[in-house]
């Protein structure tokens, strides 16, 4: 890693992200996250900044990154920054309730390693 690698910092920010869209969501059923608007709204704004901090780091980098599905992270981010087709708010809730948590580990495991 270069003294002017962003990496850690991009991870730091993707974990944050994580944190957030699991706390938002953590204690909600699917139900009730659907009927909140303004929710699905903060989660969708925090799953762009997860995929733009992911697509800031070096494809290289990524791989030396395991347990994390970059190219889904970063596609999530796309379809919602760009509307590319309708938004379906149960992925992005099953997403953030089941599947962050593997990510969360993976990149908390990497950024240990590192320091």
């Amino acid at each position: 890693m270069t003294p002017e690698d962003r990496t850690p910092a991009h991870v730091v920010d993707m974990l944050q992200f994580i944190s957030e869209l699991r706390a938002l969501t953590a204690s909600l059923s699917l139900a009730d996250y659907l009927a909140h608007r303004v929710l699905n709204l903060a989660v969708e704004k925090l799953f762009i900044n997860l995929g733009e901090a992911a697509n800031r780091i070096d494809a290289a980098q990524r791989l030396a990154i395991p347990g994390v599905p970059w190219r889904q992270v970063i596609g999530v981010r796309n379809i919602l920054a760009h509307g590319y087709e309708q938004i379906e708010h149960e992925s992005l809730y099953r997403t953030a309730t089941e599947d962050l948590g593997a990510v969360d580990i993976a990149l908390r495991h990497w950024l240990q390693q590192q320091g």
